[in-house]
């Protein structure tokens, strides 16, 4: 456990990937908080997927829709594809029906204990 009584997710990294500057990096100080080491937050589908093949993260997360109107699911189905577990951060987004069972949504806005829940039902509560 670490010093505010969660699940320590050191070891953990996590690709943020959101094209909000304060939101990007308000969830990487929630999840460095947790322990976990994160990658990013990126903005774009091009820079997330050189990240996702360069350092190989444990689980992203990933706003659906992303700068100058891109939509995330091309990523999605990347990170699928290579076994990485994907944590969909939206404040709005539908998601299609092919990603309904294989993705988990953190709905915005989050919090400490909303990052720490849905991390441990996609990873498992490590470190305890």
């Amino acid at each position: 456990m670490n010093k505010i009584g969660s699940p320590n997710f050191a070891g953990t990294l996590v690709l943020i990937v959101e094209d909000n500057w304060h939101v990007g990096n308000a969830l990487k100080k929630l999840l460095t908080t947790l322990g976990a080491d994160v990658v990013g937050p990126v903005s774009n589908v091009t820079e997330a997927k050189r990240l996702m093949l360069a350092d190989r993260p444990d689980v992203a997360s990933v706003d659906v829709r992303l700068r100058d109107g891109e939509l995330a699911y091309s990523l999605i189905e990347a990170l699928l594809e290579h076994n990485i577990p994907v944590v969909v951060t939206s404040g709005d987004a539908v998601l299609p029906e092919r990603f309904e069972k294989v993705v988990k949504v953190l709905p915005k806005p989050f919090t400490l204990s909303s990052v720490q829940s849905t991390l441990s039902q996609v990873l498992g509560p490590k470190g305890q």
